[in-house]
């Protein structure tokens, strides 16, 4: 048998999963400052319910792992987050409204394996029930912001509304049933050549024309858009610019507008979007992928309760794999601080390391009798940063040489000072 990951999976040593773990841990934390609740669903689900918000044969559902159980159950592991989310509201009606929470799991997708695209790989989300308003999209972009700021990632958040766009694709002639389809050609403007755009919008029965068309109503700054259409009776155009104008006040109050930049084309493909909607990315574009993104939508969990009141919803999305991309030079190789070496002290070093660590210090102790010389190898390689080498007089003196491996400076410390160095 020959030792290989399936295609689209990969292993993360441990220097790797350090870095990923930090990012994680930071996204968590900032979650919970916000309000957001930790939640997890299983990853096996009914195929009917993966399913229900799309049409038979949509691309997303040909990517779904399905299998059967012993029981003959059509199943399905999940694609994201979104759907066991919706499944929570159902099965939990008395669920006190707001309710805000935060899933960070892996999901599976059954599609082509390329650069950025795997077929298992984590989502890290955010989502919040029974909020309307423009209030609620200004602090998840807040959010966005202090997040990359404790990462250390300068981010630019660009965001529109999927009713303007919707409008606009209206007032250029474009029947209603295209509109979806416009909608996400319309997202890939900036990512292929004029022909190739106008090709495929060829594919979809929009001529030239109204390509041209298209392309001059999505080339226009926030300001134009509200003079041109200040006495427009479209009412998705209206009802757009309307919500667009409000966000963008409080964005400039909140002083946001330094990482916030309103964008025309930008869609977030997905038909589920409903109004804002928004996606960060690389100031320094290092990477030219996004960093996560999100919006409302307000449709989702009304349409799945089906019980005459409104459920309307926002949330975003961050991707560890672009974040890890980016952040992957500060990867570190160990978590120990120390490593203690004995010589003839074992059970005395035992009650060191327990000392340490109940002190807040990771503690590896050579347990392989090895020669000191192989000892400070192993730490090197590992990138322990502190050794100690402990016999007996180090044990009756209580003062120990601290070494750091990185500088190769030597201390004479006592338990209280070495402490201190660990702890700093």
């Amino acid at each position: 048998m020959e030792l290989k990951n399936l295609k689209g999976t990969c292993d993360f040593l441990p220097e790797e999963q350090i870095l990923r773990n930090n990012i994680v841990s930071t996204l968590k934390q900032n979650f919970e400052k916000y309000g957001y609740l930790p939640l997890e669903t299983p990853m096996l689900n009914y195929f009917d319910l993966l399913k229900y918000k799309y049409q038979e044969g949509a691309e997303i559902l040909t990517e779904v792992y399905r299998l059967k159980d012993q029981g003959n159950r059509d199943l399905g592991l999940r694609y994201d987050l979104t759907v066991p989310f919706c499944k929570v509201i159902g099965l939990n009606k008395d669920l006190p409204m707001p309710f805000r929470r935060y899933e960070i799991g892996k999901v599976f997708r059954n599609g082509p394996v390329k650069l950025g695209r795997a077929r298992e790989f984590y989502q890290c989300d955010i989502d919040v029930v029974g909020i309307s308003g423009r209030l609620i999209e200004a602090e998840q972009m807040m959010m966005v912001k202090d997040i990359f700021a404790q990462l250390n990632i300068p981010v630019v958040i660009k965001w529109n509304n999927r009713k303007l766009m919707s409008g606009l694709i209206e007032e250029a002639g474009i029947k209603s049933e295209q509109v979806a389809d416009t909608i996400g050609l319309i997202d890939r403007l900036n990512k292929i050549s004029k022909s190739e755009l106008i090709a495929e919008f060829e594919k979809i029965g929009i001529n030239q024309q109204q390509v041209e068309t298209i392309l001059t109503l999505f080339d226009k700054t926030l300001e134009e858009y509200t003079l041109q259409f200040a006495e427009s009776n479209n009412e998705n155009i209206k009802q757009g610019l309307a919500e667009i104008n409000e966000l963008n006040q409080l964005l400039t109050k909140l002083n946001m507008q330094e990482c916030c930049e309103f964008s025309p084309t930008l869609a977030r493909g997905l038909s589920i979007y409903t109004g804002t909607v928004f996606e960060f990315f690389d100031k320094q574009k290092r990477i030219s992928s996004s960093l996560g993104g999100g919006g409302r939508y307000d449709r989702i969990i009304t349409e799945f309760m089906d019980n005459g009141q409104e459920y309307p919803a926002v949330g975003l999305c961050f991707g560890l794999e672009p974040i890890f991309a980016l952040l992957e030079k500060t990867k570190q190789a160990n978590l120990v601080k120390v490593f203690i070496i004995p010589m003839g002290t074992e059970v005395e070093c035992l009650n060191l390391a327990s000392t340490l660590r109940t002190n807040g210090v990771n503690v590896l102790v050579e347990m392989n009798k090895r020669k000191v010389k192989k000892s400070f190898d192993y730490a090197n390689k590992t990138d322990i940063k502190y050794v100690i080498v402990v016999g007996s007089n180090e044990i009756e003196s209580g003062n120990f040489a601290l070494k750091n491996m990185q500088t190769g400076e030597q201390t004479e410390v006592t338990l209280e000072q070495m402490l201190k160095i660990l702890k700093g």
